[in-house]
């Protein structure tokens, strides 16, 4: 079972020895579960974001359709990401890095929880206790 909970340091009364791992963060959309029973967990050291191009990258739009054309690229992109992910039936979502609103929304509507901007020793305890490892995106 897997109970996510924020806590204020100033909140708590008494003390509990945990059976696993704690971390202070959570879910990224009010909507997503808090508490699920034997989660199935996917672990990312990568971001569910558009990669933008360099710093130096300029676009010039010479038409309003071409900047529909980019606005839909970048969904499309995010939307495949998610789908591979969703494919999988996880409950659990981790990743080290951000995630964007358009993939909150697709994992949502899905019943997926996620949990963003993990430390990397976090993402490593969570690993050892359930015998995992966290994943790459290779999409």
């Amino acid at each position: 079972m897997l109970k996510l909970r924020k806590y204020q340091v100033a909140v708590l009364k008494c003390q509990k020895i945990l059976d696993g791992v704690m971390f202070n963060k959570d879910v990224t959309h009010t909507g997503m579960r808090r508490r699920i029973e034997n989660p199935r967990i996917v672990m990312l050291d990568s971001n569910l974001e558009y990669k933008k191009g360099e710093s130096q990258t300029n676009l010039e739009f010479m038409q309003e359709t071409d900047f529909r054309k980019i606005l839909q690229l970048e969904e499309d992109y995010i939307r495949n990401i998610c789908n591979d992910i969703i494919a999988i039936k996880p409950d659990l979502v981790l990743t080290e890095k951000g995630v964007s609103d358009l993939a909150q929304h697709f994992l949502l509507k899905a019943g997926v929880s996620v949990i963003r901007r993990l430390r990397k020793s976090d993402m490593n305890r969570v690993a050892r206790a359930v015998g995992g490892q966290t994943a790459a995106q290779k999409f």
